[in-house]
């Protein structure tokens, strides 16, 4: 387990693969658990919503934190667990272009200010997840010198980072696709915190056990970026039997 220091706030985004059911769910919940974050980003919820949120509302129980579900267009559902106060949160990507959706939660840090953060999941094909970034960066635009975050699965690789190709679908633009829409993030002003970290490292998350990617991020604001002590992407034996993702684990002090 990672060490939990009072002092600090610990983000963890993690793409679960379709609701993580019913067999792989137990083991999500052990890679979340063993990360101890304080707050934790989920992607595709799939149907955590059914029977009055049951999945969801037994997921909070178990992590021992208050959460938001966000319903998607897609119903692959967007879900926030904190042990911070959520102060305030919205659904922004519900019947708009996006397939899924995106969504904020304001959070009172340890220090006392306020950090928002936006969780998102952009589809696969090119030109439309251009559209769903250029939403997303409109915004997050208004926090760009506050305590901001914005993490999940961007379907998207950063120009100059490796993939390994023969691992990848075939129809797979992440073979020999276009890298722009990393790039816009960057030129609106946010800090990818693993390469800030991490300058050489591959930072791999697509593929849990085999490693073909880096698709999940978590950008932060230039104040936010500033107060970043460490970002990671974890590696358990549990992850084979949890997701096709790896998570990622960002700590700031703030």
């Amino acid at each position: 387990m990672l060490y939990s220091n009072p002092e600090v706030l610990k983000l963890l985004t993690y793409n679960v693969l379709e609701g993580a059911l019913p067999d792989r769910l137990p083991a999500v919940l052990r890679v979340i658990a063993s990360a101890d974050a304080d707050v934790v980003a989920i992607q595709e919820a799939r149907y955590w919503r059914r029977s009055r949120r049951e999945v969801f509302r037994a997921v909070s129980r178990h992590l021992g934190m208050r959460g938001v579900l966000a319903k998607a267009n897609s119903g692959f559902d967007i879900a926030v667990f904190s042990r911070l106060p959520i102060l305030r949160y919205a659904n922004h990507g519900l019947d708009t272009i996006f397939l899924h959706t995106t969504l904020s939660v304001e959070l009172p840090t340890p220090s006392g200010e306020t950090l928002t953060l936006f969780v998102t999941h952009l589809r696969p094909d090119y030109p439309s997840r251009r559209r769903e970034m250029r939403l997303l960066l409109e915004w997050m635009r208004p926090y760009r010198r506050a305590h901001c975050a914005m993490c999940g699965d961007l379907n998207s690789v950063m120009a100059g980072d490796p993939i390994d190709r023969h691992r990848i679908w075939q129809d797979s633009e992440l073979r020999e696709g276009p890298k722009g829409v990393i790039a816009a993030v960057e030129r609106g002003g946010w800090e990818d915190c693993f390469r800030l970290r991490n300058p050489r490292a591959p930072g791999f998350t697509l593929g849990a056990g085999r490693r073909v990617a880096r698709v999940d991020y978590i950008f932060a604001s230039k104040p936010l970026a500033g107060a970043l002590k460490a970002c990671r992407v974890l590696r358990y034996p549990e992850l084979l039997a949890a997701s096709d993702h790896s998570p990622i684990w960002a700590e700031f002090d703030i």
